[in-house]
């Protein structure tokens, strides 16, 4: 079973049956419900998305994805943030070591393809990385770059695609 780490673009794909890719988020979503898959929601990175909006909605709507079988939160990272919350999972310690500094030397030195990610798009990485995941489905071209960067010029090991391409290829 592919452990999967999703991120908003991927969520809201789940979320709103007018986004293009919907049907693939629920064939996604069957899949995890029938145990094939398990997809992880790093609560860090959605908190840090749903507060830069209205967040009602939006934080109401991915609540209700975590409560779908198949669908887990991600331990917290263990840095310092007003995304971090005390909580049961959140553990001294779980952090991924150089992470930072690689992220912020892709960062300082953008060269595409895709706009370079902002800084709670790192949360989303981070908690892959820390969960030692499987996929990072993503459709944003710039979080697919800086994860294909940090796994070639850094070693993490990561591997990113996009929701469409998985579904097609995994979910035959």
């Amino acid at each position: 079973m592919n452990r999967l780490t999703l991120d908003m673009t991927a969520i809201r794909d789940a979320m709103y049956d007018d986004r293009e890719r919907h049907g693939d988020a629920l064939r996604l979503l069957e899949a995890a419900e029938r145990r094939d898959v398990e997809l992880g929601v790093p609560p860090q990175g959605w908190l840090a998305d749903v507060r830069g909006q209205s967040g009602g909605e939006l934080a109401e709507r991915v609540r209700a994805l975590l409560a779908r079988p198949g669908v887990v939160a991600l331990p917290q990272v263990a840095r310092l943030s007003d995304v971090t919350f005390p909580a049961e999972d959140l553990l001294p310690g779980a952090y991924v070591d150089g992470f930072p500094e690689a992220w912020d030397a892709i960062a300082a030195n953008w060269r595409g393809p895709g706009t370079r990610p902002g800084n709670f798009d790192r949360w989303y990485v981070e908690s892959h990385l820390l969960d030692g995941r499987d996929v990072f489905l993503t459709d944003d071209v710039g979080s697919r770059t800086i994860c294909t960067r940090l796994r070639d010029e850094y070693g993490f090991p990561i591997y990113a695609e996009s929701l469409r391409d998985y579904v097609a290829e995994a979910l035959r």
